[in-house]
């Protein structure tokens, strides 16, 4: 018989521990999950127990493996225990690590760790994009190391005390591994079933259960002759790019028009304001001032490709991976303007080189990423000033600034903040959202008066050369950020898109055109058909866009994000996925983001069945071929 402290026994019980633990760290799940019934309530107990069992296993297989290869009797070497139980202490940590990453995700923005986090983490400036402060980091780091901690007192508790009373055997610890991935085969066929059926309660407690494996088992079903009563799903992300984006038809200037865009990261509308941002509220009453603007997404990459490409978000897949530029930006090669693009940030992540600069020399492409952000948006304004000085006068400029200060944790100059009751220690981890989302408002407000500062910088470098009457200007967001007020911090949440994430300021200043206030609904999708426009093209903005220009209206709109798209009217927002990553079913929200009955929602998607159709076709023009 083995001693009780034998590495075979030890292991043992540690893994029954850290199954014990892993189940209590998903519980911290329950709270979020939509369990209306005690059905779908012990559906989600029962999830629990199987996935539990299926994150211990790899940890179980790995480690018994390592220790059979290692240790082969009941003296092994120090070495070989140290091996063997650091391993264990290491994948344990890691089990649940990630676990509580995931719980941090999914309280903070209502998703899981997934493909759109994998890319963050692998792409170029995807990390530095997160914006996350030292105390974040520091307080992270602590996090894991109590993790670790956890797991080394859980394999000595395992080692030195449990042993002396607790004897799990091989059998009973089989017993109960079959017995636990049996019930996840189980409640698999229960979700399988209810994808195919269409059971939304079932599915929407699977939502809150992280790493879910999302099983479909829909040709067994149909060899069984279960009635499929489930929605058909789209899958529009894909394809081969037939974009008629260059050699558009336009007229010759005599002198054409310099064009400087000025983007800024989470500027939602209601920050426009004589206080806020006297600058912009200046050049507003002199130009065109868009009061209810949208952005065609509420993520960076749905914002910048329906300003720059007027298409809705499906196309970014193919557009990105086959390096397609937009028309405007082909545009500007043709008609050889010259280049300054800027940006705060990154041109990698989002993946801005792939697609709405994808035709332009990086050499004129400038990236800041070292400094605080405030400090970035002041040095690119003033090297798009030298720039501008150092040109050519007799080719036309584009100048392109994305300015950073706006993005979580919202960055300013302390001495210039206009709000002083700001929270001063921004630590993700640590933040109580909903005793400080007032102090975290005021910092946001404090980096938007600090952009407005730099756009009077270059707005005064323009009058002073006398280039205000031939250079048209623009800013806006690339979409919003929302503090609380629909239950939420922040952008991109999930399928859902408030009015805080998606509406933004729009001020453009075109030469020869009278102020206006424009009060009509109009989106992102209309910003590259009207500046084409305006610059001489007489191609039909439809051949090249999904919009027309923005003075316009247009009775419904397209906004999306990396797995859904809504279509947006007056009174209410119709939302879908159309990537087949998540099951497939209608939301339907009132003009106040509020959810629908269940029944008026089904009406209206009866009823806007024509609207669904045309924008699905038109999500589809712009390629070849499309997967389904």
């Amino acid at each position: 018989m083995r001693p009780i402290n034998h590495p075979e026994l030890v292991l043992r019980r540690y893994h029954v521990l850290l199954y014990v633990v892993t189940f209590l760290c998903m519980s911290f799940f329950w709270p979020h999950v939509d369990a209306p019934t005690l059905a779908v309530k012990l559906y989600v107990l029962a999830t629990t127990l199987g996935y539990a069992a299926l994150y211990v296993l790899p940890v179980f297989l790995l480690n018994s493996g390592l220790r059979r290869l290692l240790v082969r009797n009941a003296t092994p070497a120090s070495w070989r225990m140290a091996v063997v139980y650091t391993m264990a202490v290491l994948t344990g940590s890691a089990v649940l690590l990630a676990i509580y990453a995931d719980y941090r995700l999914f309280i903070m923005y209502d998703y899981h760790i997934n493909g759109f986090v994998w890319n963050l983490i692998t792409t170029p400036g995807g990390i530095a994009a997160l914006g996350a402060t030292r105390s974040t980091e520091m307080t992270a780091t602590f996090q894991a190391g109590l993790f670790v901690i956890g797991c080394v007192a859980s394999l000595f508790f395992a080692h030195r005390i449990a042993g002396k009373r607790w004897l799990p055997s091989r059998r009973n610890v089989a017993i109960g591994l079959a017995s636990a991935l049996s019930v996840l085969a189980s409640t698999e066929f229960v979700y399988a079933y209810s994808a195919y059926t269409g059971k939304e309660d079932v599915l929407a407690a699977a939502d809150a259960i992280p790493f879910h494996l999302h099983s479909h088992f829909t040709k067994l079903f149909g060899r069984l002759g279960v009635e499929r009563t489930s929605l058909t799903e789209l899958r529009l992300a894909g394809g081969v790019v037939d974009y008629p984006g260059t050699h558009l038809l336009a007229k010759v200037a005599a002198k054409p028009a310099n064009v400087i865009m000025l983007v800024a990261e989470s500027f939602r509308w209601d920050l426009l304001t004589p206080e806020i941002t006297p600058n912009l509220w200046r050049l507003s009453q002199r130009g065109l001032r868009f009061d209810k603007h949208y952005s065609g997404g509420n993520r960076t990459r749905m914002g910048m490709f329906s300003m720059f490409y007027g298409i809705y978000a499906p196309y970014w897949y193919s557009f990105e991976k086959q390096r397609i530029a937009p028309a405007l930006m082909n545009y500007f090669s043709e008609h050889d303007y010259q280049m300054a693009l800027h940006t705060s940030q990154s041109f990698t992540y989002p993946e801005l080189d792939h697609t709405v600069f994808a035709n332009v020399d990086p050499k004129f492409m400038q990236a800041l990423q070292t400094g605080e952000p405030w400090q970035r948006d002041i040095r690119n304004i003033d090297d798009l000033m030298g720039k501008l000085d150092q040109r050519k006068p007799d080719k036309p400029f584009y100048g392109f600034m994305f300015f950073e200060s706006t993005h979580a944790p919202y960055s300013f100059p302390e001495d210039k903040a206009l709000r002083p009751d700001y929270i001063t220690d921004f630590n993700y981890i640590k933040l109580n959202l909903a005793q400080n989302i007032a102090g975290i408002h005021a910092r946001y407000i404090n980096g938007a008066h600090h952009i407005d500062a730099q756009v009077g910088r270059l707005l005064a470098h323009l009058e002073e050369n006398k280039l205000m009457d031939n250079t048209v200007i623009l800013f806006t967001g690339d979409h919003g950020e929302e503090f609380m007020e629909k239950g939420r911090w922040g952008h991109g949440h999930g399928n859902t898109f408030p009015e805080e994430q998606i509406r933004v300021p729009l001020v453009l200043w075109m030469p020869g055109k009278a102020a206006q206030v424009v009060g009509h609904r109009t989106s992102h999708l209309q910003i590259a058909p009207t500046l084409l426009e305006y610059l001489g093209v007489m191609a039909p903005s439809r051949s090249y866009s999904s919009a027309e220009p923005l003075l316009t209206p247009m009775d419904s709109f397209v906004v999306g994000e990396y797995d859904h798209m809504s279509i947006i009217d007056a009174t209410k927002k119709i939302t879908f996925p159309y990537t087949g990553a998540d099951f497939f079913r209608y939301r339907v929200y009132d003009n106040n983001d509020h959810p629908m009955p269940r029944e008026r929602a089904q009406t209206i998607v009866s009823e806007s069945q024509p609207l669904i159709q045309s924008v699905v076709l038109e999500s589809m023009r712009f390629v070849a071929k499309t997967r389904h």
